[in-house]
């Protein structure tokens, strides 16, 4: 009797030692996840289809290209859109995102500050101060 108690003492402990401990993310690692992915398998990017845009509070009509209009971010810090640019995204805080887009030409870096009104599973609402004022751009998720 006296093994079979020490064998189901074993086992319980190492039961409960070989349970799988989950790290607390912070809120602006679960943010990357939302826009990039989590870089788990199929699930390194995110496609971010542009929605509608306003500027200066002014609704503006989207053309057939514009609505067709992507920006993939990928998990590992890099991003491209369908017009052809590429370069890489930081997410500084929760609710900064500042992209930073390569000239193939020139390689000359232009980095772009944006804040992030919404993001969500479905949606991706980001804002900037431009030549004609603020310039607000809504995304849905495409993939």
């Amino acid at each position: 009797m006296k093994v079979f108690k020490y064998l189901t003492t074993v086992l319980v402990v190492l039961l409960f030692f070989s349970c799988a401990k989950e790290a607390i993310i912070t809120d602006s690692d679960f943010q990357k996840n939302i826009l990039a992915g989590t870089g788990n398998y199929q699930n390194t990017s995110h496609v971010w289809k542009l929605d509608s845009l306003i500027i200066s509070g002014a609704a503006v009509k989207l053309t057939t290209i514009e609505k067709k209009y992507t920006k993939t971010f990928n998990r590992l810090g890099s991003y491209f859109d369908s017009d052809g640019y590429a370069g890489t995204w930081e997410m500084t805080s929760s609710n900064k995102l500042d992209i930073i887009t390569t000239n193939s030409l020139t390689n000359i870096k232009t980095k772009s500050s944006y804040d992030i009104v919404t993001l969500n599973a479905a949606q991706l609402q980001i804002k900037i101060t431009g030549t004609k004022g603020v310039y607000q751009y809504f995304f849905i998720i495409s993939n």
